[in-house]
């Protein structure tokens, strides 16, 4: 009903109070450009067929349109079913916990389309064209680096300020993500790993702060154009290593600056392997430049010693693990100490196994060999 824009006729299947819920996603659906909307229920939904009909979960999906077909999104609910008058109706709607509302449907929203990106905004956006035409120049400037192609079209949210990027991300304003992020989601199955989800996110005000629009959009896309090959449980260091080699980041004055201080000696490839973020045990914007340096580092040591084909083998190493391997190993819910066990153990065995099949080098070797190439890059 909402790909006819038939709000109306979308919410009559519910209950009044489920309608007030739903209402804003239905208003939002038919504003901005978005297609293969429908409703189905979570895979593990109806598992019990003697279960109570309350707060099952049910998904509305949907994409955007002229974005790939598989990179779909969706909106989580909790519906209560009830039989009334002989139909069946939603008598009660919330959110799953956890689910945020897309931009479209959580206030006024504006659309711009190039030729690569689709764009989200609220209407008090200044100059949303200067960003699409950076996002276009660091496109093409990323593309012919990658052995790969990129995709059509990407979905860019802008946010005004550090306000609205906040309740349009998931980011907090730390040193790293105050600026622009990537943001995916994953489903697992026994068969597939499915990455969706896949849009970035910018604070406009914040783009153009430093001079380094065209780098941060680079890095940002870098991440974009590895989603594919993407895990929960690709360490940071390798993921954001990747979005640096793609952005051409070289940050040579903090190399050199931390040989000559030794700030380097805390930090080493099998620690960052454990760690869920890059400064995640050094929180101070130093720290954390030093980790992204490091990180760096190491990425250009083995594209220069080993080439691009190489290191794109390696990166693309943590998708080869088989689908049911991380579906038995990974509990549903991977922020729990269990889940963040599961994702640790998968990441330092895959990088172990990684770096020493196809450069063959162990974790030591490779630390032994990045601060004697960052050494040569500085002298």
């Amino acid at each position: 009903m909402l790909a006819a824009k038939d709000i109306q006729g979308f919410l009559n299947t519910a209950s009044p109070a489920a309608q007030e819920v739903e209402r804003p996603i239905a208003i939002g659906a038919v504003a901005v450009p978005v297609t293969g909307l429908k409703m189905r229920p979570h895979q593990s939904a109806l598992r019990d067929p003697d279960a109570a009909l309350t707060e099952i979960q049910v998904d509305l999906l949907y994409r955007y349109e002229g974005l790939p077909e598989d990179n779909s999104f969706r909106i989580s609910f909790l519906y209560d079913f009830a039989e009334v008058e002989g139909t069946w109706t939603v008598t009660n709607a919330v959110l799953r916990p956890g689910t945020g509302l897309p931009v479209w449907a959580s206030g006024p929203i504006q659309s711009k389309q190039s030729e690569h990106f689709l764009a989200l905004y609220r209407p008090e956006l200044p100059d949303p064209d200067r960003i699409l035409r950076e996002a276009e120049e660091a496109r093409a400037q990323l593309d012919g680096k990658i052995t790969f192609p990129l995709e059509n079209r990407y979905v860019v949210i802008i946010a005004r300020d550090d306000e609205e990027y906040l309740t349009m991300s998931s980011a907090t304003l730390g040193p790293v993500s105050a600026i622009a992020q990537v943001e995916t989601s994953y489903e697992v199955t026994p068969q597939t790993i499915r990455v969706l989800s896949r849009q970035m996110v910018i604070n406009s005000r914040k783009l153009h702060q430093d001079g380094a629009a065209l780098e941060t959009l680079r890095h940002e896309l870098g991440h974009l154009a590895v989603a594919q090959y993407t895990r929960p449980f690709t360490p940071a260091w390798v993921s954001e290593s990747a979005a640096m080699y793609l952005a051409g980041t070289r940050p040579v004055a903090i190399w050199r600056n931390g040989l000559r201080r030794n700030r380097f000696d805390g930090i080493n490839i099998e620690r960052l392997t454990r760690a869920a973020n890059l400064g995640e045990h050094e929180t101070s914007r130093e720290g954390a430049s030093l980790e992204y340096a490091y990180s760096a580092a190491a990425a250009w040591y083995l594209v220069d010693t080993f080439g691009a084909e190489r290191y794109w083998d390696f990166y693309r190493s943590y998708s080869e693990v088989p689908a049911q391997e991380l579906y038995d190993r990974l509990p549903e819910n991977t922020t729990t100490p269990e889940g963040r066990r599961a994702i640790e153990g998968l990441a330092v065995s895959t990088t172990t196994e990684s770096l020493l099949r196809l450069f063959n080098l162990d974790p030591q070797s490779l630390d032994r060999e990045i601060r004697g190439w960052m050494t040569a890059q500085v002298s």
